[in-house]
């Protein structure tokens, strides 16, 4: 374990306390954001064991629902999971380990990133793996724009050609409706939120919250960030809602959201 990873998992342990207040309760819904899963050095790059250890976790004790659940009026709560951008690991890893689990997702497409796009066929995934995802009957493809562009200070002219590029080509290659978006960096702008609002049935949001029951805004959806430092302990505090309060420490520290230039 790394010094950077100790003094990450201390301020985490810091401020569990101060979010306990605002666990989860009944009836709320802790949406996980996943980025990678493989063997790189980045916090946002999950170990393949550690990704499969969540899942085993979230199988046996808790209720894991499907984005459309929750808009569909399930009541229950629960844990959603999504991914976001389109690594070529989504199709390599994630989706074997998703089947086996049987746990559904939601991978928030970023569509320049597909192997026609920017990507190259060497280390990006293409429309037949993403089709073969859909297929599996576990994964929805959501929006995250064509090019991961800020929208934060985008006009709404910006901003449509952005989400609606991206939308029509997960319909086109896909033959499924796009109908979820989240925002590049958890950032958006009065203009983005009109266009998300008009193009998709959902938009995920605010970082590092949990969506209260009965309280939630389906174009402000919370999502919370799974890192490599969180180890077991953390990310069973982040399922059950008990570290929200992490954002204070991002903010802080100017990364996540509020790093954007």
């Amino acid at each position: 374990m790394t010094l950077t990873t100790v003094a990450r998992q201390t301020a985490k342990a810091t401020l569990i306390p101060l979010g306990w207040p605002g666990r989860r309760r009944p009836g709320d819904v802790v949406v996980l954001l996943y980025h990678r899963v493989g063997d790189g050095g980045s916090e946002i790059e999950l170990p393949r064991a550690v990704f499969e250890d969540h899942l085993r976790y979230l199988t046996a004790r808790e209720r894991v629902l499907a984005v459309d659940d929750v808009l569909d009026g399930d009541r229950g709560g629960g844990v959603v999971v999504t991914f976001d951008d389109g690594s070529p690991d989504f199709h390599e890893t994630v989706v074997p380990l998703l089947e086996r689990y049987r746990v559904p997702a939601t991978l928030y497409l970023a569509t320049g990133l597909v192997a026609n796009g920017h990507g190259t066929s060497g280390n990006a995934l293409t429309w037949s793996q993403l089709a073969s995802a859909v297929g599996t009957g576990l994964v929805t493809v959501g929006s995250h724009t064509h090019g991961h562009t800020d929208l934060s200070r985008a006009s709404e002219t910006e901003a449509e050609s952005e989400m609606r590029r991206s939308k029509e080509l997960i319909e086109d290659h896909l033959s499924v409706r796009c109908d979820h978006f989240a925002y590049p960096w958890a950032v958006g702008g009065p203009a983005a939120d009109r266009v998300a609002r008009r193009l998709f049935r959902s938009a995920a949001l605010d970082a590092w919250r949990t969506n209260r029951a009965g309280r939630t805004d389906p174009h402000r959806i919370g999502r919370v960030p799974i890192l490599k430092s969180d180890g077991r302990f953390f990310f069973r505090r982040k399922v059950h809602g008990e570290l929200d309060t992490e954002a204070w420490l991002y903010r802080a520290l100017g990364r996540g959201p509020w790093g954007r230039g």
